[in-house]
């Protein structure tokens, strides 16, 4: 019987809703769809600060407005 608590893939505590996929008749519990397919492809182990890193040298960081400027108060 799986853990619905945990991942899984990454082993980390769920929060929320997880992810359940059926593969082969057996139930899967995922924190995420992108854990699910490290899983379903076979990809070794990622720890978090792995992942932290891959982000940090491959995606870019963009400051949004302040929706609050966006918005106007129609009369």
């Amino acid at each position: 019987m799986t853990n619905k608590n945990k991942c899984e893939y990454c082993l980390r505590p769920i929060k929320g809703e997880p992810t359940i996929k059926n593969l082969r008749g057996q139930e899967h519990v995922f924190c995420t769809e992108f854990c699910f397919r490290l899983y379903f492809y076979d990809v070794p182990k990622i720890t978090y600060k792995d992942l932290q890193k891959m982000y940090a040298l491959r995606c870019l960081s963009i400051k949004s407005p302040d929706f609050r400027t966006l918005v106007y108060r129609e009369d």
